[in-house]
C-alpha cells in the first residue's frame, strides 16, 4: 500500500467543488478545479482567487533566545524588523546550500516560520539540532490552517473586521484580527505577483472562514484556485520554487536571492561558505528566457549554447499573461546577459531561446 496522504481541513470542500486531487509533498491537494488552470490563472490576474496552502509547515520559536536563534538560521536579517513585519529568506546548511526558503513573522515575543511542505521535516530536524536551551520549538501545522487570497480585488473581498485591520498594512506587514472568538493572523504578501493576503486561522474555524470569504467575495466572483495556476502565476513573476530553482546544491547567490543574503549582519549558518563563493565568483547563475514557436520548455530540459550543454531548465511552460513559452534555468555567468541566444533541448527538438529580463510579468497589483 502507498503512503497515506495527509489532508488539509478543506479537503472535502475541494472534492465537492470539483477539485482534481493529486499527491503533493505527502498531502492530497487540488491541482485545479472545474474551470481549469488557465481560467484560474486569469481569475487571479483579473480579480481574485483563493488558495488552500495549509500543507505548508508552520513552526513557532519561543523563548528569550528565539529572535537571535532564528536570525542565526536564516540569511536575511530578522533583527532589522520588529513586531508587525515579516520577511523572506533562505535557510542554508553549512556549505551554503539551501535547505528551504522560508517566510518569517516577527511576532514580538515569538517567531513564526512558514516552510515548504516537502521540507518541513528537514527544517524541524535541522533547527532542533542547532537550537539553544532557551528556545522552544512548536509545530503548529495541524493547529492552524492557511489560506492565500490573491488578486487585484483581494482587499475588496474582505469585510469587517478584516478590512479595517489590513487597511493600513503594507507589503510584508501583518495584523491580528479577532474573529469568532479566536485570533486570526493576516499578512499582506503572496506567491503570485498580485496584491493579496496570507491568512492563518485555527483549524476548528478553517471551514467557516473559507465559506465566509466566498460570501464576502461574491461581487468579485471569488473562486478556489489549485496548484497548477499557483505554479504558472509564480513562474510569470519568477518566484523560485524549492525543488526546481532551489535545493541543497544551490546557494541563494546562484539562485538570484542576493537581496535576502545579509552578509554584514553577523554570523549565520552558511555565511562563511557564501562569503567564499562571492569572493571566488559564481560558476552559474539563474536566468529567465523566452522561446520562439509553440513548443514549450519544461523542467529538466537541457540548455545549450551552440553544441555545448551549459545548463538545465528549472521551470518552464506557457505563461498565459504573456502568451508565450518561457522558463528559468542555470547558465554560466558569461551567458546571462539579456539577449544572449540559447537553445532548449526539448527531447531532441532544439527550441530557439534568448535570455530576457525578469520578472517576465510586470503588471501585477502587488503593493510594495
Amino acid at each position: 500500500m502507498g503512503e497515506q496522504l495527509r489532508k488539509t481541513p478543506y479537503h472535502d470542500l475541494h472534492v465537492r467543488n470539483g477539485g482534481k486531487m493529486v499527491p503533493f509533498a505527502g498531502w492530497s491537494m487540488p491541482v485545479q478545479f472545474r474551470n481549469g488552470i488557465l481560467h484560474e490563472h486569469r481569475k487571479v490576474r483579473g480579480s481574485a482567487g483563493v488558495f488552500d496552502v495549509s500543507h505548508m509547515g508552520r513552526i513557532y520559536f519561543r523563548g528569550p533566545g528565539a529572535v537571535a536563534f532564528v536570525n542565526y538560521l536564516i540569511t536575511n536579517n530578522l533583527e532589522r524588523i520588529g513586531r508587525g513585519r515579516l520577511l523572506y529568506g533562505a535557510l542554508c546548511n553549512h556549505d551554503g546550500g539551501i535547505i528551504d526558503d522560508v517566510t518569517v513573522y516577527h511576532l514580538g515575543d515569538e517567531i513564526l516560520m512558514v516552510v515548504n511542505a516537502a521540507n518541513a521535516d528537514a527544517v524541524w530536524k535541522w533547527a532542533s539540532e542547532l537550537k539553544p536551551g532557551d528556545v522552544e520549538m512548536v509545530d503548529a501545522t495541524s493547529d492552524l490552517a492557511q489560506i492565500a487570497l490573491q488578486g487585484p480585488q483581494a482587499e475588496s473581498c474582505l469585510a469587517a473586521p478584516f478590512d479595517a485591520a489590513v487597511k493600513d498594512v503594507g507589503y510584508y506587514g501583518y495584523a491580528h484580527v479577532s474573529w469568532e472568538g479566536a485570533q486570526i493572523l493576516i499578512s499582506r504578501n503572496g506567491y503570485t505577483g498580485e496584491d493579496g493576503f496570507e491568512i492563518y486561522v485555527p483549524t476548528q474555524l478553517a471551514v467557516p472562514l473559507w465559506e465566509t470569504l466566498f460570501r464576502w467575495g461574491s461581487a468579485a466572483q471569488l473562486e478556489p484556485v489549485g496548484l497548477g495556476a499557483r505554479d504558472s502565476l509564480r513562474m510569470e513573476v519568477n518566484y523560485a520554487l524549492y525543488g526546481n530553482e532551489l535545493n541543497t546544491d544551490v546557494s541563494p547567490l546562484e539562485a538570484g536571492l542576493r537581496w535576502v543574503v545579509k552578509l554584514k549582519k553577523g554570523d549565520f549558518v552558511g555565511r562563511e561558505a557564501l562569503l567564499a563563493q562571492k569572493k571566488a565568483g559564481l560558476r552559474r547563475t539563474l536566468v529567465g528566457f523566452e522561446v520562439a514557436g509553440k513548443r514549450l520548455p519544461r523542467h529538466g530540459h537541457p540548455i545549450r549554447s551552440g553544441a555545448e550543454e551549459i545548463g538545465v531548465v528549472t521551470s518552464g511552460g506557457y505563461c498565459p499573461s504573456l502568451d508565450r513559452g518561457m522558463g528559468m534555468g542555470f547558465v554560466p555567468p558569461e551567458l546571462a546577459e539579456i539577449g544572449t541566444p540559447l537553445a532548449i533541448d526539448a527531447r531532441g527538438a532544439l527550441l530557439e531561446a534568448k535570455v530576457v529580463e525578469r520578472p517576465f510579468y510586470r503588471k501585477g497589483s502587488v503593493k510594495r
